[in-house]
Parts: structure tokens; sequence; C-alpha cells
């Protein structure tokens, strides 16, 4: 309980940035009010342990941005001990605003922990917002808002990137859309498949300029490289099962994979919604046969429906057995959706590698990187940050 009579002001240049209040189990760090219209905000605050503090690993402190003078709460985040002494200094978080509101920012530590605010909160208006309020898009789960955006925060910590040690990325494809964020590793692969063609090969000639032999699958297509015998290309489209105008993931792996110890085989899908089925249909054997993924992810407005958001979470749950997360974009053509104010891009890029062969750790890199390009040159990319949910 926080006992409201101990306030102490915190004053810079003259100003009150902060209050403090001393409670029963720790205390309450208060930031001063921000006016803001209605849109899509991220709020930036760093933070950093006392000396010598952080020996373990507790839950320290918890982040909040309320509005309406702290009777709405807009986003929050739990912070661990763990986050600050691996030398996480700076924390975003991301709020959806759909009227005038007076936020504030709110930070509650336990007594057990010392921590510092090292600078006041950057607050940013995210750039391409809509002029009109954002839809909440929570469909069904309106009945149960709060459980469902912690359902969806906790589906969503399954893409939680991680950074790849030894070895950098590479950007392999055009400029804007049609360019994947890549491990620069090619180490025993000979094959690739590239799930999804349209009018593009630029991420396939860039493969196949690497020694690799590019199967291509699109069956909205012709031939786009009829005279280059480094692709090969079939108009099948993919799905579950094969069949005389389909193929399945699972058939092709077999098919291709040698059997070494390290797998010599790797895959690019982009084929609009239909990978949640691939990944479901394959078997958990089958996709530890591949070195490496980049998939472009969509219909995330999707968890608002029963359904889909339990395929959702059944494919990310079974890739995630063999595979990381190294990389994550959104697509800006997608757009974006909130649920519950947690906010998340409808179409992501996503980068994962398997853990058998790489070595990764956490990571506090902030997405998009040097190495990302906006899908549309004429919007600016939508911001991720750290992407921890």
């Amino acid at each position: 309980m926080i006992d409201d009579t101990l306030v102490q002001p915190i004053h810079r240049d003259g100003r009150e940035l902060w209050r403090t209040v001393a409670g029963r189990h720790g205390h309450a760090v208060y930031g001063p009010y921000r006016s803001t219209t209605h849109g899509v905000y991220q709020v930036t605050f760093e933070l950093a342990l006392a000396e010598g503090d952080g020996s373990d690993d507790v839950a320290c402190a918890t982040i909040e941005i309320t509005g309406d003078h702290g009777k709405v709460l807009l986003a929050d985040r739990p912070i661990r001990t763990s986050d600050l002494s691996t030398g996480l200094r700076r924390f975003t978080l991301m709020a959806v605003l759909r009227q005038i509101h007076q936020l504030e920012f709110r930070i509650y530590v336990n007594g057990a922990t010392e921590l510092v605010v090292d600078a006041a909160p950057v607050l940013t208006r995210v750039s391409g917002v809509l002029d009109e309020p954002p839809h909440d898009n929570l469909g069904e789960a309106g009945r149960n808002p709060e459980r469902f955006a912690r359902d969806t925060r906790r589906i969503l910590r399954r893409l939680r990137p991680h950074v790849l040690t030894g070895i950098g990325k590479v950007r392999l494809g055009r400029s804007a859309d049609g360019g994947y964020i890549c491990p620069d590793d090619f180490e025993g692969l000979d094959t690739a498949f590239s799930f999804g063609i349209n009018d593009d090969i630029s991420w396939d000639r860039d493969v196949a300029g690497r020694g690799l032999t590019v199967h291509q699958f699109d069956h909205t297509v012709t031939d786009p490289a009829p005279d280059d015998p480094r692709m090969v290309f079939q108009a099948k489209r993919i799905d579950r099962v094969s069949g005389p105008d389909t193929q399945s993931l699972g058939d092709l792996i077999r098919q291709h994979d040698k059997g070494a110890e390290r797998p010599n085989l790797l895959l690019k899908m982009d084929i609009e919604n239909s990978e949640w089925e691939v990944f479901d249909a394959t078997s958990e054997e089958d996709l530890s046969r591949l070195a490496w993924i980049v998939c472009e992810l969509h219909y995330f407005q999707g968890l608002a429906e029963r359904d889909h958001r339990e395929l959702v979470d059944r494919c990310l749950e079974k890739v995630g057995r063999h595979f990381t997360v190294v990389h994550v974009h959104s697509n800006v053509w997608g757009g974006y959706s909130s649920f519950a104010n947690t906010v998340v891009p409808n179409v992501i890029e996503v980068t994962f590698v398997n853990r058998a062969l790489y070595d990764v750790i956490w990571t506090h890199e902030l997405f998009p990187g040097p190495v990302d390009q906006s899908c549309d040159p004429d919007q600016p990319d939508f911001y991720l940050g750290s992407f921890a949910f």
C-alpha cells in the first residue's frame, strides 16, 4: 500500500520532474504529466541498478504508463535485476491512445532493490500513425481484455530476439520490400527453398550467388529465370500435403536432406498467411533439418480470433523447440493492430536460426537496426524497440 503523505518532489533546473512515494513494500516513482492526442506512442526509460545490486535474479520493478490521471493503465512492463545486470539500461514501451490523455509514467520498485532513474522518459509519437484513433481489435476477447492482453504478450514472447555470437547479419535481396536479414553464414549449405516469388527474385539471386541451388515455388507466376541453372522453378502452391499442383515442406526437406550432421538446407517463405498451415503440418523432426529460416509472418490482427490465435501459438511453440529468433522487422504495408494496448505489426519478417548450429545470447538490440530498410520507401519503419513483451 502506498502512503500518499510521504511525497518527496524531485527538482531539476527548478522544475519538478519526479515525486517518490514510499510504501510498505517499496516505493513508487511518478513522472510529470504529459499532454497527448490520440495515436501510437513509444516511451523510452533509462534505468540502472545501484552499484553492487543485482546479484539475485528477482523482479525488481514495474514500469507503467497511465492515462486519465492514473485511472487507465495503457502499458506496463516488469523489470528483473537480470535485465539490468546484463547491461540493459533502456526500456521501451508502446501505448495506443484513442483520445486526449494526461499521461503519467510510474515506476514501482520493490523494497529489496535500489533502482536509479538515469534520465526522464522520452515520449515520441510514432511516425505514420493513423489520423483516426486506432481501433482495438479485441474481437471475441473483449469479454476479458486483461486476460487476452496477457495471452497476446505470452505468444509474442515466443518471438523474443537473441543475438548470434561470432556471426554477423547480412541483407539479401533488393532494397525495400523483398529483402531479408539473414545470418552471414552459408557453411555446409547447398540448397535453398524459396516459397513465394511474385515478381521479385532478388533474394534468390543473392543466395544463388553464394553457391546454392534455389528451388522456387509459386503457383501464381511463370518461371521468372528460365535460363538460370541455379534456380529450379515449379508453379506449385505450398500446402500441407503434396499433390499434382501442391508441394509440402516436409516432402521437400526429406527429398533434399543429405543427412549430414550439419543441415544443408535453408528456407525463405512469404506465402501470404499460408505459412501457419505449413508450419503446423510439418513435423518437428523435418523442421530441425533446416539451418535457418527467414519468413514473413502474416495476419497478427487475427490474434483476436480464437482459432487463429491457437494456431499461431502452436506453430511458434513448435518452431521454438529447435529455433531461436535473431531478427525481427515489421512490414509497414501491413499496418498494425492494438490488442488491449499491446501494439502489434500485422506482418512481421522474422529470422530463425537452428540452435543446434548457432550460439545465441540474450540481446537488447533495438529494431529496426542499421541493416533494415522500410518495405515502403515513402513510409518510415515501424519501431519495434527490443520486441520484448
